[in-house]
């Protein structure tokens, strides 16, 4: 009876372990399938970090820092996404409870409140973009110089919300896809 038993927890921990890896998976599959289509415009980051692996880093003009004029308890908040005046997904509303709307939200922790003016900041869900080891030194560097102050190019982040969570679709350079910017910029390059 007790090896039955220890085969049966055994059994039921392989399951839970393959349950849990695939239920991940197959969420962010739905994310990018059924998930809304939000461009947040990036802004310049420190992009050196020997320890993480090769990743482009993002950060967000838009979600660097919340304003809102009600006080909102707890750790958790839901920003309503809307477009802004130059195409880009800007937050429109702040709340403790997710809106009854149609237009995407995302779930978000709160990591620090500012006494002074009413402002928060936020765990952005997405700010690494992923890809392959010999891309992303060349991304990050267009990156980098699309960000720059001056440079009549913009990037940005095409993200799919669905449901209060994100996955990064692309980075977009230009309004390309950044493997596309990429391609471009060796094609123009002398060898």
């Amino acid at each position: 009876m007790r090896k039955q038993l220890f085969y049966a927890f055994i059994f039921i921990g392989i399951i839970a372990q393959f349950y849990v890896l695939t239920s991940n998976i197959v969420l962010r599959e739905i994310i990018l399938r059924k998930g809304e289509v939000c461009r947040f415009q990036t802004a310049p980051v420190d992009p050196f970090d020997a320890f993480r692996g090769q990743y482009v880093a993002l950060s967000f003009n838009e979600l660097a820092r919340i304003r809102t004029d009600t006080k909102i308890t707890g750790k958790w908040c839901y920003l309503q996404i809307g477009t802004g005046t130059n195409g880009f997904s800007v937050v429109e509303r702040v709340s403790a409870k997710r809106a009854d709307v149609q237009s995407p939200y995302l779930k978000v922790s709160i990591v620090k409140w500012s006494r002074y003016d009413d402002s928060f900041r936020i765990n952005v869900p997405f700010n690494r973009y992923y890809m392959p080891d010999y891309l992303a030194p060349e991304a990050e560097k267009a990156y980098r110089q699309a960000n720059r102050r001056g440079d009549e190019r913009d990037a940005a982040a095409a993200v799919r919300i669905w449901k209060g969570k994100a996955v990064i679709e692309d980075l977009e350079i230009s309004g390309m896809p950044v493997r596309e910017f990429l391609k471009q910029g060796t094609e123009k390059a002398p060898f």
